[in-house]
């Protein structure tokens, strides 16, 4: 994913606008007067959050109303989104990522209208997109982009030990050997962050493990785990003791400082190396991610938007949801993304503005079948809770550091069953 920041911006409608200007009283709009307040995560790459910016001060122009955009770190959102609720106040359109909507569904209104105008003109959203926004038979948020976590990789490096990009983690594991040799080790975080839960949930899918079955049944006690551990254990030998201890920024730094061979993560290595120019940009390279024992598992963040009950302005803000949604938002969006934020919607897949790009390629159809951290089992605020607080992390790097796996899967098991798990 990437390192973290704060930004505010606020943008005043045409009524505003034409006040200052001094022309007049402009023709009341819907909408006129009102403030619409967004808050969301700030996202790696800024062009995504400036994007944001720019429709909704369109929006706010054609309405008369001003727009104002709230981007904070992603770990601060869930606890902002409690404190509003509490009060009561705050924000009208909110981020919502992944199973966030089945914690914060008694505050979110039903966008199920919305959602029939978008499909109705554009198809239906990937299912993993439906996964997150989709709750108790309405859609309490809507889908806006997908991030997806991939291979990334050093050709050059590969090259220079004599490996191909890992099609396999136990071709990584062997690369990892050599690499670490050459001075250039794999680094993959195993550590309290986001990007360890996108690396790992993936791998202990593809050991054919996981958190709970279908029907939300814990499973995680089991010899696929096992079998899991005992690989990260081996890697984690080949990488540095610095990965128990990293954060979001950490697998960025480690790739762009020209050390680091591979990571797991979203496009915004490549997309920083290109963008300023680095000598070594070319040679950043994706792939999917690696496949194990029981096949390849694809893992992606959701991201949607939600509108708070005790908005003041919600059928403004389902409008400015709406506008969001037309091919000419998408393509900004999209455009503007250059490939970090990818589209929910297959519609935008089919030739989206990315992909012209070889380094990007690998992104398109991604979503159609990635999972989020619920998976197999439906949408689950307890999986959120699990996600948030590292628990399946925390088990691999337990591991890692010498814990035996009976001992990491029962501190696994107790934290589960902590969070509601049965």
């Amino acid at each position: 994913m990437g390192m973290t920041r704060r930004a505010f911006v606020t943008v005043v409608g045409g009524a505003g606008l034409a006040a200052a200007a001094g022309l007049g009283r402009p023709r009341p709009a819907a909408g006129a007067g009102a403030t619409l307040r967004l808050l969301a995560h700030s996202s790696y790459n800024e062009d995504s959050d400036k994007a944001i910016a720019r429709l909704g001060a369109e929006f706010a122009a054609a309405h008369s109303a001003t727009f104002s955009a709230d981007f904070i770190d992603q770990p601060e959102v869930a606890a902002k989104l409690t404190a509003e609720e509490q009060a009561q106040a705050g924000h009208d359109i909110v981020d919502l990522q992944d199973n966030l909507p089945t914690i914060h569904k008694g505050f979110l209104v039903p966008l199920d209208d919305v959602v029939a105008e978008i499909t109705r003109t554009y198809g239906a959203f990937y299912p993993i997109a439906k996964d997150s926004g989709y709750v108790d038979g309405h859609w309490l948020s809507i889908p806006w982009l997908g991030n997806c976590e991939l291979g990334v990789y050093r050709a050059d490096y590969f090259a220079q030990v004599g490996e191909r990009p890992p099609a396999t983690w136990t071709d990584l594991l062997r690369a990892a050997t050599k690499l670490k040799k050459a001075g250039h080790p794999v680094g993959i975080a195993v550590s309290q962050c986001e990007d360890s839960n996108a690396a790992l949930y993936p791998l202990l899918w593809s050991f054919g493990a996981s958190v709970t079955d279908a029907r939300g049944r814990l499973t995680i006690d089991s010899p696929a785990t096992g079998a899991a551990l005992d690989y990260v254990r081996r890697l984690a030998a080949e990488m540095d003791p610095t990965v128990f201890s990293w954060d979001d920024s950490s697998n960025n730094k480690h790739m762009l400082s020209g050390r680091g061979s591979y990571t797991i993560n979203a496009p915004s290595i490549y997309l920083k190396a290109k963008r300023d120019k680095m000598p070594f940009a070319a040679s950043v390279k994706h792939a999917q991610p690696p496949a194990g024992p029981k096949g390849r598992f694809f893992y992606a963040d959701i991201h949607g938007w939600g509108v708070f009950k005790f908005s003041k302005n919600i059928d403004l803000a389902k409008r400015f949801l709406r506008s969001m949604y037309t091919a000419e938002g998408q393509k900004v969006f999209l455009t503007l993304g250059q490939g970090y934020d990818m589209p929910v919607l297959p519609h935008f897949d089919v030739n989206p503005p990315y992909a012209a790009d070889p380094q990007l390629r690998p992104e398109v159809g991604f979503l159609k079948n990635a999972h989020l951290a619920a998976y197999p089992a439906p949408p689950d605020p307890r999986a959120e809770k699990a996600y948030q607080t590292y628990v399946i992390p925390n088990m691999f790097a337990r591991a890692a550091q010498g814990a035996s796996n009976k001992d990491a899967v029962a501190f696994a098991v107790k934290a589960l069953k902590d969070i509601g798990y049965a």
